[in-house]
């Protein structure tokens, strides 16, 4: 048998051949292969190919022949193609990846399948309307915090928002913050920290964090951490703002029965209050965030208790309707 100069990695090109080349619809003949063998400086023959597909197998690549045994196919990818565009879709969508972060994790993905799968991967999803973060340090700050809570130590960080010339500007004068860091959510297309602070537990938008770093001094706040009903958590805070929680009565129109559930889930408990309406007592977050969330409800919800939410209700209604006087 004639000997290329890539002889040694004949079996690495034949996987690599297999992996890019070929998947359910589009099998390879031997000729195929050869020629793909040459073109990378490898010669070799038919019968030197049974033998390296034998090694392949042993070696757990399930390639099988046709039926007439003239093709071959491989068949057992980590991930089937409409996982992997239901993966592309996502990060092509999520709006706490930049657009740079989210072409680069798409390219990758797309080293999932053939390239004749590739093509229907140059999928345009967006979501309208949705702008895209402008930090591109998400994953970075991710990664930097689920390390400090394998170590139980705390985080440091700087904190900003944008200015009006989308500029950062940070708060506390740029100092940085130290907390002990619990867990990460995901709500509305936004990651944040859940941290314990001297004073309670606060969350961060992670695209808000910047010089994000393990800190060495260990955790505080276990045993009120241990005590949290994360579900429970999660219903009650709107936006992941940070307000005071209270027991908040509604009254809802039966239209808003699937707008609730959504919100607060199945297991919300509601009463009849007549043909029309129905009435939930939740926790809350009270905070801006929720009196946007129920003004955007209309005549659909009334907040009927306790009296200082009811109050902090009409008086924000009461500045907003003075802007426009």
């Amino acid at each position: 048998m004639a000997r290329g100069e890539n002889q040694k990695l004949k079996l690495l090109y034949l996987k690599q051949f297999f992996e890019e080349k070929t998947d359910e619809d589009h099998p390879a003949t031997m000729p195929d292969i050869l020629a793909y063998l040459k073109a990378n400086g490898v010669d070799a023959e038919r019968k030197s190919i049974y033998t390296d597909l034998t090694a392949l197998a042993d070696f757990g690549m399930d390639v099988r022949k046709d039926d007439y045994g003239k093709s071959y196919t491989w068949f057992d990818r980590e991930f089937e193609l409409p996982e992997v565009k239901l993966i592309i879709d996502s990060v092509a969508s999520s709006k706490f990846l930049s657009e740079k972060k989210s072409d680069a994790l798409i390219k990758k993905l797309g080293k999932l399948v053939s390239e004749h799968q590739r093509k229907e991967l140059r999928r345009q999803v967006r979501v309208m309307g949705r702008a895209k973060s402008m930090n591109n340090s998400v994953l970075i700050n991710t990664d930097a915090i689920h390390a400090a809570i394998a170590a139980n130590t705390t985080v440091k960080f700087k904190y900003f928002h944008y200015n009006l010339k989308l500029e950062r500007d940070y708060s506390r004068k740029g100092e940085v913050f130290e907390v002990s860091p619990w867990a990460l959510l995901y709500d509305n297309d936004n990651y944040y920290l859940l941290a314990y602070t001297e004073e309670d537990f606060r969350t961060y938008r992670v695209d808000r964090m910047a010089s994000v770093e393990q800190g060495t001094d260990e955790r505080q706040g276990r045993e009120e951490f241990e005590k949290m009903d994360m579900p429970a958590y999660s219903k009650a805070t709107f936006g992941m703002y940070n307000g005071k929680q209270e027991q908040v009565t509604m009254i809802f129109h039966k239209r808003m029965l699937d707008t609730v559930i959504d919100q607060f889930g199945k297991d919300v408990w509601l009463s009849k209050v007549d043909d029309w309406h129905f009435q939930v007592t939740v926790t809350v977050a009270v905070s801006p965030q929720f009196f946007a969330w129920v003004f955007g409800l209309g005549n659909y919800v009334t907040i009927t208790g306790p009296d200082n939410v009811v109050k902090q209700m009409k008086e924000m209604l009461a500045k907003v309707s003075k802007r426009y006087e």
